[in-house]
């Protein structure tokens, strides 16, 4: 699944962004890092997004010395936020299962889905022919953080990458400027569609069988029962369970929903008790992750070929 929202404000964002993500001992290298074109031309990529640089660059001031002016209601707003969830089945394998792969593969097929909607998608407004006329052109580049999370606020197992989408991207005349949203908002289901199909292939080559189960190219791991998936969403059990109070339901209205029921993720938070309740849950169900964790890197082992190719 893929969500795209307009950050608020720079201020304590990094402490949100970064301060939840405790991957940098060991289990993924790359959970925070910087990405994108823009990134590379100010010599920000091959390393983790500091915090003081991120909050620096999503208040319009960059490494370069470039200040990208306020807009027209007088202050700059900071970016966007693309968030990549992965299915609830590949959260289990590899957080319950301790699949380290499938953590890998989900920051990889980020990147690409990152990729290609910079190629299409980046844009900025510069002088038009006519005096106080503007056009919009292509750019070709963004900066973008990246930062890998691993629970729901629920506190289920859930991997999604955050791609903060800073609001500058350097245009054709070389000057840094705003970026031109609104293909971005615009191309928004066309970038899930990459970004699932890129996944699904992925997932298949370590090994696992999938199926499709929504719009966009959404699948699932197959092989895990719908009853461990329930058991393994709070979150959304607890959306729908206010959803039936509407009169209409509508995006919008679900939307609203969402908003209303979202609860602050506690700080500081104690992974170690929380992986030994995810283990202890799965087994009072009768779930068994490892075993099909086994069977896929064995699959893996025999053959490099996906699933869907030889089925």
């Amino acid at each position: 699944m893929l969500s795209l929202a307009a950050i608020g404000s720079a201020s304590g964002a990094a402490a949100y962004y970064a301060g939840d993500n405790y991957y940098t001992d060991g289990q993924l290298t790359e959970a925070s890092l910087w990405h994108g074109k823009g990134a590379e031309m100010l010599g920000l990529t091959g390393g983790k997004a500091d915090r003081d640089q991120f909050d620096a660059v999503l208040a319009g001031k960059l490494p370069d010395g470039s200040v990208i002016p306020d807009g027209a209601r007088g202050s700059h707003r900071p970016g966007l936020d693309l968030t990549f969830s992965a299915p609830k089945s590949v959260s289990l394998l590899a957080y319950v299962g301790g699949d380290d792969r499938l953590l890998e593969a989900h920051m990889d097929a980020a990147k690409s889905a990152l990729d290609w909607a910079e190629r299409r998608f980046a844009e900025a407004r510069i002088s038009g022919g006519k005096p106080g006329r503007q056009m919009v052109v292509p750019t070709g580049n963004l900066i973008v953080a990246l930062f890998q999370h691993d629970t729901s606020r629920a506190l289920d197992p859930q991997a999604h990458v955050h791609a903060v989408i800073a609001n500058a991207t350097k245009a054709p005349d070389g000057q840094w400027r705003a970026l031109a949203e609104r293909a971005l908002w615009e191309g928004k289901t066309t970038i899930a569609s990459v970004y699932n199909a890129a996944f699904r292939q992925k997932v298949e080559t370590l090994g696992y069988a999938t199926g499709l189960t929504g719009k966009h190219g959404q699948f699932e791991i197959e092989g895990i029962d719908r009853s461990v998936i329930r058991a393994f969403s709070q979150r959304r059990a607890e959306i729908e369970a206010e959803a039936t109070k509407l009169e209409h339901n509508t995006p919008a209205a679900m939307a609203a929903v969402t908003l209303r029921t979202r609860g602050d993720k506690p700080a500081n938070l104690d992974r170690a008790t929380l992986h030994a309740e995810w283990q202890a849950r799965a087994e009072a169900i009768g779930f068994r992750p490892q075993e099909l964790v086994a069977a896929a890197m064995a699959h893996a082992e025999r053959t490099p070929t996906p699933w869907s190719r030889i089925t």
